[in-house]
C-alpha cells in the first residue's frame, strides 16, 4: 500500500472516529441534561431543550465544517481521498445533526414531556423534511414525507449508534481486558 493510500485510509478513518464521538458526545449530553431539567425546572423544560440543541447543533456544525476544512487542507491525502472525505463527510451529516435532537426525544420520552412543544425541534424537522420532500417525490413519485421522515429517523440513529459502537468498542474492549487481567492477578 503505497503512502497515500494510506494516509488517505488514515483520514477517512479519522474522519469516522470523529463522527462517532461527537455522535455519542452529542447524544449523551443533550439526553442528561434534558433528563436533569424535567427533573429539576418542569416549567422551563422547553426552553433549556431549546438552548441546549442550539448549542449543540452549532458546535456539531462548526466541528463538521473544521474537520472538512481540515481534511481538505491535509497535505499528504491524495485529492480521491479528500473527495471521498468530503463525501463520506456530507453523507454523515444529518446523522451527526440528529443525535442531539435524538437525544432531547428520548429524554423528554423518559420524562413524559413533549418533543413537539421544543421550537428548536419543531424547525429541524421542519427544514429535513424540506430536504426529504424532493427526494420523496423524486424516487417514488408521491408525497411520501412521513414515511421517509420516519425512514431518516431509523437509519440515522442506526447509523450513529453502529458508528459509536465500532469506534468505541476497541476501547471498551481494551478497559475489560485490563479489568479483567487486574482481578485475576
Amino acid at each position: 500500500m503505497s503512502g497515500g493510500m494510506r494516509s488517505g485510509a488514515r483520514l477517512v478513518s479519522r474522519g469516522f472516529s470523529q463522527f462517532a464521538a461527537a455522535w455519542f458526545l452529542s447524544f449523551g449530553v443533550t439526553l442528561v441534561v434534558v433528563c436533569i431539567s424535567a427533573f429539576r425546572a418542569r416549567t422551563d423544560l422547553y426552553e433549556i431543550t431549546d438552548r441546549v440543541l442550539l448549542g449543540v447543533l452549532a458546535v456539531l456544525a462548526l466541528g463538521w465544517f473544521l474537520s472538512v476544512a481540515l481534511a481538505l487542507l491535509a497535505p499528504r491525502a491524495s485529492s480521491v481521498s479528500k473527495a471521498a472525505y468530503v463525501l463520506l463527510a456530507g453523507l454523515m451529516l444529518l446523522p451527526l445533526l440528529w443525535a442531539p435532537v435524538l437525544g432531547a426525544v428520548v429524554g423528554a420520552w423518559l420524562t413524559g414531556a413533549a418533543i413537539e412543544y421544543s421550537g428548536v425541534y419543531a424547525q429541524f424537522r421542519i427544514h429535513v423534511a424540506q430536504l426529504l420532500y424532493p427526494v420523496s417525490t423524486g424516487a417514488f413519485h408521491l408525497d411520501l414525507v412521513d414515511v421517509v421522515w420516519n425512514a431518516f429517523q431509523v437509519v440515522a440513529t442506526i447509523i450513529g449508534f453502529l458508528a459509536s459502537v465500532v469506534s468505541l468498542w476497541p476501547l471498551v474492549s481494551q478497559q475489560l481486558g485490563r479489568a479483567a487481567s487486574s482481578s485475576e492477578a
